[in-house]
């Protein structure tokens, strides 16, 4: 969901004058990806309850001079970024209700309720694409630096004697050889007479 640098995703909730002070607060070094009108919660101090913050225009740029992607909440009548948050590799960014989204904030959990549900689909689409693209590009980073094994030396293997098979001796033989060992035996007895 990238624009052309210089491009900005506007809110069919703001008027055009409101669309362009959100445009203008931003170089064109950073670019608007998403906006929308939508309240800010906050689990804190008690994270069992969401507590109202603000509401504003939350947008999600991309940050050319940091290399990175940020949420941002927009006060339109300051001109002013009042809420910002790196979107970071281990992010969660999670829809229980498709105008509600959460995350995992620096200091607690975060809460974006949208005014306009077409326009929180379309915020969703835009963060996750960016965080499964983030991933990517880390998975590559840690194939690329993980340590490569040693190249294996190319040497002959060594040949492993064949076991030796003993042959079977039927019992015809074992009698020959027994008869021949006897008459061996009497040859050596009688030479031994002889001398």
């Amino acid at each position: 969901m990238a624009k052309p640098q210089g491009t900005y995703a506007k809110s069919e909730l703001l008027s055009a004058d409101e669309n362009r002070i959100v445009e203008q607060m931003y170089s064109p070094k950073r670019e608007v990806l998403a906006c929308s009108v939508a309240q800010l919660f906050q689990a804190a101090p008690n994270p069992r309850v969401w507590a109202k913050q603000q509401t504003g225009v939350v947008v999600l740029i991309k940050d050319h001079n940091q290399r990175s992607y940020f949420l941002q909440f927009v006060n339109i009548d300051t001109h002013t970024a009042t809420y910002s948050e790196e979107l970071y590799l281990e992010m969660e960014y999670k829809t229980p209700y498709d105008y509600f989204h959460t995350f995992a904030g620096e200091r607690c959990t975060v809460g974006l309720n949208f005014c306009h549900e077409a326009e929180a689909k379309v915020f969703n689409a835009a963060v996750q694409q960016i965080i499964s693209r983030n991933k990517k590009r880390k998975e590559k980073m840690d194939a690329a630096n993980r340590p490569r094994p040693p190249p294996a030396t190319l040497t002959p293997p060594t040949p492993t004697p064949a076991p030796v098979a003993s042959p079977e001796i039927s019992k015809k033989d074992k009698k020959e050889k027994k008869k021949k060992d006897k008459k061996d035996k009497k040859k050596k007895k009688d030479n031994a007479d002889v001398v």
